[in-house]
């Protein structure tokens, strides 16, 4: 039943990516405006705005009824839905769409019917408040302005991260795509910058003035000293203006370190008063965000890291030259609305050996052979492995360290085969 439920709702990508929220807020106005029945802390950016929902669920849900909306998944559906430590039932989706179908079709008659995401937001919304939740971390979609999660009214917004991807939709400057970031925006309500690039400051400080918003500078409003890492973890001392934090957390990687700024000071600016110290401490100690620099296995060194553009590819090689000193045989797939080449120049500072293969993405993965060809003789060793399965087999055969990365949906994929966990929080 869940499997043609779900084949239901993934059907509903037939209208594309819309952007605009009149379906939304038409459909969330049918179930009675469910978003305004608890408080959002709302998260967007290219980069980094994944981890910093999973920093701020598991601040927040020691204290509070707390749930998390982000997309995509990594293995199944109801991985985007969270509240408390559970994943959405599948008895709760089975009834969402089998009470809301009737309306769905009413929409596509008169207007059109709402996408795969529009409608996975609004049942996101629905659980939540069906289920009384207190708080919920939610993650933008696309963009911000026009995102279907925009028609929540935030305690505080956060923008991570900005950069180029889908500039086809967001516009071909850092201007224009944050200013479609910022759209998060809300009168009055505080927002945390964690990006510094002028050009992007520039733009978040003309919509905060604009819309009465306090506007902190990650930048300017933390600090950060005595910094330790491993593979097994990182440690450091957070300095705000309200407290001094002792942070410990398991997800590693430098860009780490800006997102759990970004999520100490979101919970500094909440109207109701910060959760506390040891409440923020516990929570990031807690928290774990799967597939982003994660040590799979220590014998061979596997890494998986989900990173699918050229800005992640950055962080991914600092922090892989940080926290590693080998040379890596690199497990490649990437979709075709990527910036491949440029990622693939950048992965290449770090390897000299990739193994190019096919993520688990119908009709938008990059044929293996047609990757290869497109990056010419950027590497000197590669090898084509179409099934990923089989390619993992012969990368943890053929080297003592693997980097899987390149696409979510080939991460996914392996991480199902190695029954690897994905619970965002460490029990």
């Amino acid at each position: 039943m869940i499997d043609s439920t779900l084949d239901y709702l993934y059907n509903l990508k037939r209208e594309g990516i819309k952007m605009d929220l009149k379906a939304t807020m038409d459909f969330a106005n049918h179930l009675g405006n469910p978003q305004n029945k608890f408080k959002v802390v709302h998260i967007a950016g290219t980069n980094g705005k994944g981890s910093i929902a999973s920093f701020i669920y598991n601040i927040l849900r020691q204290k509070y009824k707390t749930g998390m909306y982000t997309s995509p998944h990594l293995l199944d559906f109801n991985e985007r839905i969270m509240l408390g430590l559970d994943p959405i039932p599948d008895s709760y989706i089975i009834d969402f769409v089998k009470s809301n179908r009737d309306y769905i079709e009413e929409l596509a008659a008169r207007y059109r019917n709402p996408t795969f995401f529009e409608a996975t937001t609004v049942m996101a919304f629905k659980y939540f408040a069906d289920n009384n939740a207190d708080y919920a971390a939610i993650e933008v979609g696309l963009g911000g302005r026009l995102d279907s999660t925009n028609i929540v009214d935030p305690e505080v917004s956060i923008i991570a991260q900005i950069g180029y991807e889908h500039y086809q939709r967001l516009g071909c400057s850092l201007t224009s795509i944050a200013h479609e970031k910022g759209g998060i925006i809300k009168k009055g309500k505080p927002v945390v910058l964690l990006d510094n690039k002028p050009e992007v400051v520039a733009e978040i400080r003309k919509i905060a003035d604009v819309r009465n918003s306090r506007l902190v500078k990650v930048s300017d409003y933390c600090s950060v000293k005595n910094l330790k890492y491993s593979l097994d973890g990182m440690a450091f001392t957070l300095e705000t203006p309200v407290e001094e934090y002792n942070i410990k957390t398991t997800n590693l990687g430098l860009f780490q370190i800006g997102n759990i700024s970004s999520a100490v000071a979101s919970m500094e600016l909440l109207p109701q008063g910060s959760p506390g110290k040891n409440i923020i401490e516990k929570g990031i100690m807690e928290s774990r965000w799967p597939s982003r620099f994660e040590v799979i296995t220590r014998n061979p060194l596997v890494i998986m890291d989900s990173s699918h553009n050229p800005p992640a590819a950055s962080a991914l090689v600092e922090t892989f030259r940080t926290f590693v000193k080998e040379k890596p045989l690199l497990l490649i797939g990437m979709l075709d609305d990527k910036d491949y080449f440029s990622y693939m120049s950048i992965m290449r500072k770090i390897s000299d050996t990739v193994v190019l293969t096919t993520p688990n993405e119908p009709g938008r993965s990059i044929d293996p052979h047609s990757l290869a060809a497109g990056i010419g003789n950027m590497f000197p060793h590669v090898r084509i492995i179409e099934d990923p399965v089989e390619a993992y087999n012969y990368a943890v055969a053929s080297s003592q360290c693997i980097l899987v990365t390149g696409s979510m949906y080939l991460v996914g994929l392996l991480k199902k085969y190695l029954n690897s966990s994905v619970r965002p929080f460490n029990y």
